[in-house]
C-alpha cells in the first residue's frame, strides 16, 4: 500500500513538472513578442513630430478632449470631419507619408481610422477613412 502510495505520488509529481515546464516556455515566447511589439512601438514614436506627439496624448476617451485637441493644433477653419463628435481613446499612428499619418482609435467597440496632415506645425487636412 504505501508502496504504490509512493509510485503515486511519484508520478503526480513528475507530470506536474512535466505540465509547468510547456506552460512557462509559452510565457517566455508571449514576453518575447511583447518586448518586440514595444521596440516597434517606440521606434515609431520616435519618427513623429513633436507636435504629432502632443497631439496625441490628448485622446482620453471623451469627444470634450478631442475638441480640445483639434482646437489646439488644428488651423483655423479647419474641416474636422466630425472627428470631434466621437469619443476617441488609444491613438496609434499605422502610416506615416510625409507629412501626413493614418491614424486609428478605439471609439467604443469600434475602431476609426483618420488621416491627419500637418503643415507649419499645425493640422492642415483631416480625411475620414471609416470605422472597422
Amino acid at each position: 500500500m504505501k508502496r504504490s502510495l509512493l509510485i503515486l505520488s511519484f508520478f503526480t509529481m513528475l507530470s506536474m513538472l512535466t505540465a509547468c515546464g510547456g506552460k512557462t516556455e509559452k510565457k517566455d515566447e508571449k514576453k518575447e513578442e511583447i518586448k518586440e511589439e514595444i521596440k516597434e512601438e517606440k521606434k515609431a514614436a520616435a519618427t513623429l513630430s513633436t507636435e504629432m506627439q502632443d497631439f496625441m496624448l490628448n485622446f482620453n476617451g471623451r469627444s470634450g478632449s478631442v475638441r480640445v485637441a483639434l482646437d489646439e493644433f488644428g488651423k483655423a477653419g479647419l474641416d474636422r470631419k466630425d472627428m470631434d463628435l466621437y469619443d476617441l481613446d488609444k491613438p496609434v499612428v499605422l502610416e506615416t507619408n510625409g507629412n501626413c499619418y493614418l491614424m486609428e482609435f478605439v471609439s467604443g467597440i469600434t475602431k476609426r481610422k483618420y488621416n491627419v496632415c500637418w503643415d507649419g506645425g499645425r493640422i492642415a487636412t483631416i480625411e475620414d477613412k471609416g470605422m472597422e
